[in-house]
């Protein structure tokens, strides 16, 4: 370690002011003008000076001894090292970027208190090609509960609850009020499930639920839905609210959100639910996407499509049949 520039003590410290010397150890020599050049060690003698600190004799010799060159195979090992290390980064941004969960993050996170535990964060690996649109989807039967509640505020700054749309099948989705998560993805999958609706697609509603806590109000309709095209679907609700409000609500939900102390980077786990229209929690879904390098979130048509199938036939499943 190099050593700092000198300060001046302070005033009353005891420690010696600018331009003032401290006499040298007992048994020590004190360098003056003039000295010859300070003598080499042997191998002996270095080792011997770099064995102990605590001595001032051990100290002296240590100066004299200059520094200890690093070896070639060290560096070259440290540079091995770094590398693996970073192939390893690499990879888990790729494996963890494509389960929906966002990128690898690095630096410190925040999960916010009383969102759901880790574990459900941990999304299930992708379909496998020719899986039906219910396997895409990951569609799994939930033990019929009522539906927690979703007391929050719409795209319109107007109070929304499930009561609004009681009597409809209801998909509750969550995505970033910025739209810089699953969002474009999710929002593709929403339009092409509501248009293969067709005219079943009045009875269902799709609630986006946000999961941004650095962005939870916002004064004109969020890029969730300009940026997507879901503001053009009259069965779309964007809701928001305060951090305590959506945390209740993530919680209900299983939903775990976390930020990053130094990016301020949001990443959450991604859940669809299906809500009967009794009010009941009847399906669950599990959206997913790729990211790329950019941290953009993108899936391939084909896929987008199956998903969207699969959303579609599971909310038509719960439309009451009429008599």
């Amino acid at each position: 370690m190099s050593a700092g520039p000198l300060e001046s003590a302070p005033s009353g410290s005891g420690a010696p002011g600018p331009g003032a010397t401290e006499s040298a150890p007992s048994g020590v020599p004190t360098p003056t003008e003039g000295t010859s050049p300070r003598p080499g060690l042997s191998e002996a003698e270095r080792a011997a000076a770099f064995s102990s600190g605590r001595a001032p004799l051990d100290r002296s010799a240590a100066l004299r001894a200059g520094s200890t060159p690093v070896p070639r195979k060290f560096v070259l090992w440290v540079i091995v090292a770094f590398a693996v290390l970073g192939l390893g980064g690499l990879a888990a941004e790729h494996f963890v970027g494509n389960a929906g969960v966002g990128s690898a993050i690095t630096t410190p996170l925040t999960t916010l208190a009383g969102t759901a535990p880790p574990s459900i964060a941990t999304a299930p690996a992708g379909p496998s090609v020719g899986a039906s649109p219910a396997a895409v989807i990951g569609l799994k039967h939930l033990t019929p509960n009522p539906a927690p509640a979703l007391d929050l505020t719409d795209q319109q700054g107007a109070v929304w609850n499930l009561g609004q749309v009681r009597g409809k099948v209801v998909v509750v989705t969550f995505m970033n009020a910025e739209c810089n998560d699953i969002c474009p993805v999710l929002a593709d999958e929403v339009t092409q499930a509501d248009q293969l609706l067709g005219a079943r697609a009045s009875s269902v509603h799709f609630v986006v639920v946000n999961t941004d806590p650095l962005e939870t109000s916002l004064a004109v309709t969020p890029p969730a839905l300009t940026l997507t095209g879901l503001g053009s679907l009259p069965d779309v609700t964007f809701v928001t609210g305060s951090l305590s409000d959506l945390i209740r609500v993530w919680k209900a939900y299983g939903v775990t959100v976390a930020v990053s102390n130094t990016t301020r980077l949001v990443t959450h786990n991604d859940v669809m639910y299906f809500i009967d229209p009794g009010g009941g929690l009847a399906l669950r879904a599990t959206p997913f996407g790729n990211e790329d390098s950019a941290g953009a979130y993108r899936l391939d048509p084909t896929t987008i499509h199956t998903f969207a199938q699969g959303v579609a036939t599971a909310a038509a499943g719960l439309i009451p049949v009429k008599p």
